[in-house]
């Protein structure tokens, strides 16, 4: 189930919130048990709505988790014997068949391949059962004895298939304790119809643009279409990612949970070393906390081996493939680099613009990894970037660049380096706070986008976010 999809928006989340609401009006001793047993029971629908073939595997992952905190409380190491079942049960369904499949190539014999139907997010739901077990294992946190809340932690619909990525101790005190606010309620709506109009507005109108420049690459595309395929992904990535990110939040606001920011106007870094505390921002503290730090940080062992190691990992869980390994070490890389750089004094002289603008280069050609899926798909798509594609140029930039093209683009250059400025941002919190007007402006807005979304989501066909590979 989606959250753009007409049945979520029109009849998941409104029952959902009635009966969660209703269930408020409760004495408290009852009411907080039978929400989280709602939620889960969402929680289980959602993720059961494309199949129920991954739902056993899911529960009983739960189950294990939870039987491992328990143990736990009297065999310490057992919590590290199932961060290994967790990260075996990734490597299965991620990397087995992959795996499997260079081991045939080497030994000449035809590959073996399991069939094993991979769960939706399962990136997600196993690091999010990595922190629960390492926030006991590391004292920050007690094992819940509790199964409801446990199951809820990693089940909960918002954040299960794309993130964020919550640490278990920050969602703790929520999923005992928590009220919700008309305040959160209308902020999580405003949010939840911001990340809306990001994907089906935006992110799913460049996707068409990205897909036909992408697809024709191979017959023959001039160099100005391959550059403007380049712009287009970037910033269909960004809005794509970004506003399941937004509804992610305000689904959570709605409950009462407050998920920290995901991402903090990436693509206007200096560095790629900023970029990576702007993009992401989730999965990047994940790594920091549970693998960065434990390999020694910048205070034990090699800092810039411990920053190639997390780069590394990043690229492998992002994909099986080589691409994205290569891409993750082509960051980790910028980053090293920009280590040592930043303690020269030439470094801090060079104009901001062309910091920005090389970062947002690296950014942008990266991205091609992802929408290639592939090592060869994205050489043969980087020759088109400097005209050595061998094909007769079939397809050139004004049949391209239409003006709803033109029109998108500045609209996502605005939003990010005029939204992006503190002063801006300063500005328009004072008059969120002291204007009556600029409210009823920005509700009415909210309602104009909401109706815009609307229409866009039900004349759309099927459309899932990006990072649902993942």
């Amino acid at each position: 189930m989606l959250f753009n999809s007409v049945t979520f928006l029109f009849f998941f989340l409104p029952v959902s919130l009635i009966a969660y609401y209703l269930l408020g009006l409760l004495p408290f001793r009852w009411r907080m048990s039978l929400q989280n047993l709602l939620l889960v029971g969402l929680s289980l629908v959602f993720f059961a709505w494309g199949g129920l073939d991954a739902v056993t595997f899911l529960v009983a992952l739960i189950i294990v988790n939870y039987l491992v905190g328990l143990l736990s409380l009297k065999f310490r190491k057992i919590l590290l014997a199932g961060v290994v079942c967790n990260v075996g049960a990734l490597f299965c369904f991620k990397y087995l068949n992959t795996t499997l499949s260079w081991i045939g190539n080497l030994t000449s014999t035809p590959p073996l391949t399991v069939d094993l139907l991979v769960p939706l997010g399962i990136s997600f739901i196993i690091f999010h059962n990595i922190s629960y077990l390492l926030d006991i294992y590391n004292g920050k946190v007690k094992a819940n004895k509790n199964l409801l809340e446990v199951a809820l932690y990693i089940l909960f619909f918002p954040k299960l298939i794309q993130g964020p990525i919550v640490k278990y101790y920050d969602m703790e005190k929520e999923l005992k304790h928590r009220e919700t606010r008309l305040s959160d309620c209308v902020s999580g709506a405003q949010r939840f119809v911001v990340g809306l109009a990001k994907k089906v507005l935006v992110a799913d109108i460049l996707a068409e643009t990205v897909t036909d420049i992408f697809s024709r690459s191979l017959s023959g595309i001039d160099v100005p279409t391959a550059w403007l395929g380049v712009l287009l992904y970037t910033f269909q990535i960004y809005t794509d990612f970004s506003g399941y990110s937004d509804m992610a939040i305000g689904l959570g606001r709605f409950f009462g949970f407050h998920f920290k920011e995901n991402f903090d106007f990436p693509y206007t870094s200096l560095s790629i070393t900023e970029f990576w505390r702007r993009w992401h921002i989730s999965l990047g503290a994940w790594f920091r906390e549970y693998l960065y730090f434990p390999l020694g940080g910048n205070r034990k062992g090699n800092v810039y081996f411990n920053l190639f190691v997390v780069f590394l990992v990043t690229g492998i869980w992002h994909g099986a493939t080589l691409v994205y390994w290569l891409w993750g070490m082509a960051h980790g890389v910028c980053v090293m680099l920009e280590r040592y750089l930043f303690k020269t004094k030439w470094y801090g002289k060079i104009p901001k613009f062309i910091k920005w603008f090389f970062t947002f280069f690296i950014v942008s050609v990266g991205w091609i990894a992802f929408q290639t899926g592939d090592l060869g798909g994205f050489i043969d798509y980087a020759k088109n970037l400097v005209g050595l594609n061998p094909q007769e140029l079939t397809f050139h930039f004004p049949y391209f660049l239409t003006n709803r093209v033109i029109f998108l683009v500045l609209l996502c250059a605005v939003c990010i380096f005029v939204f992006s400025r503190k002063r801006v941002q300063q500005k328009l919190l004072a008059l969120r706070q002291g204007s009556r007007v600029y409210c009823a402006v920005t509700y009415a807005g909210t309602l104009l986008l909401f109706a815009l979304s609307m229409m866009a989501a039900v004349s759309s066909t099927y459309s899932p976010f990006i990072y649902f590979q993942f």
